[in-house]
């Protein structure tokens, strides 16, 4: 072999090997329910996670079922993570159809000790900084070489979700209103985080009908308190939201759940945080924000 060959070879075999002197296993496979695990655990992991998503982004994820292919990803993964308190019934006959025998599994609502039945609780951003935790201390478990990586990513993460708090509670502190009405009960954690009072159109799951009877007192709480804007959220129907809205002259806005994020929101690059920070422009006008 010439010795200009012999270097080729000896750089080839340096480049599989270092990567992994350096940074310990390949990337870790993540496999999550639906969009806030997957976004907070990519601001975790960064490149050193190959993050996967079961629920489309663009599909309320109340009414989405797996498919026999779910199981290809789930069988491949490292580690599955999923909301839990009733917002993926299917998750755990789910797990239970892999074959994957060195899976770990987390339902967050348990990580971080949820006790109401009510799973949106990653709107309040104090939440979010538990199960950030988690995600951490899971990775770190799974690539121990790396754990400084992870810590390094979490501190950051955290500081960005201290800012929101912050910012959450210096304007709703300005505003005249306490009260919003919002399309299904997806607030119940961010109104008690910031003392406000959710009054809900429909339950938990979106797809829940009021009954003629809890459609009146709305109409007669939204005329009652003067409310002028109602809320509703991108990934249902807003069919009616509207009909309220007619009957009560006030006007509609979006309060986005973040369960799923649209393409349009995706391709300018946004997140958890700059929903949460939409939302908070939107709940001024409500409230009637006067800073």
């Amino acid at each position: 072999m010439s010795k200009a060959k012999e270097i080729i070879s000896i750089l080839i075999i340096m480049s599989l090997f270092i990567p992994s002197l350096l940074f310990g296993k390949d990337k870790i496979e993540v496999v999550v329910s639906f969009y806030p695990l997957y976004d907070f655990t990519r601001d975790i992991g960064k490149e050193r996670v190959n993050a996967s998503h079961l629920i489309p982004f663009s599909v309320e994820p109340h009414v989405w079922e797996p498919t026999p292919g779910d199981i290809i990803k789930l069988n491949k993964a490292d580690l599955f993570i999923y909301n839990g308190k009733g917002l993926e019934p299917w998750a755990e006959s789910f797990v239970k159809s892999s074959n994957n025998k060195n899976l770990k599994i987390i339902d967050m609502s348990r990580a971080i000790k949820i006790e109401l039945q009510d799973p949106h609780f990653w709107l309040d951003p104090v939440m979010v900084k538990l199960q950030v935790k988690v995600i951490k201390d899971e990775l770190i478990k799974l690539d121990p070489k790396n754990k400084s990586y992870y810590e390094k990513n979490y501190k950051e993460y955290l500081q960005k979700i201290d800012a929101l708090d912050k910012e959450i509670r210096d304007v709703l502190s300005k505003c005249k209103k306490k009260e919003f009405v919002v399309s299904h009960t997806a607030f119940s954690y961010f109104a008690k985080r910031y003392g406000l009072t959710q009054v809900s159109i429909a339950g938990i799951s979106p797809e829940s009908e009021p009954g003629l009877k809890d459609l009146a007192w709305i109409v007669e709480f939204i005329k009652n308190h003067k409310i002028k804007y109602i809320f509703t959220e991108p990934l249902i129907s807003p069919k009616l939201v509207d009909s309220i809205a007619k009957e009560t002259g006030a006007k509609i806005l979006i309060l986005d759940p973040i369960e799923g994020l649209m393409k349009k929101d995706l391709d300018v690059g946004k997140d958890y945080i700059s929903k949460m920070r939409e939302n908070l422009e939107n709940l001024k006008l409500a409230l009637e924000y006067n800073g």
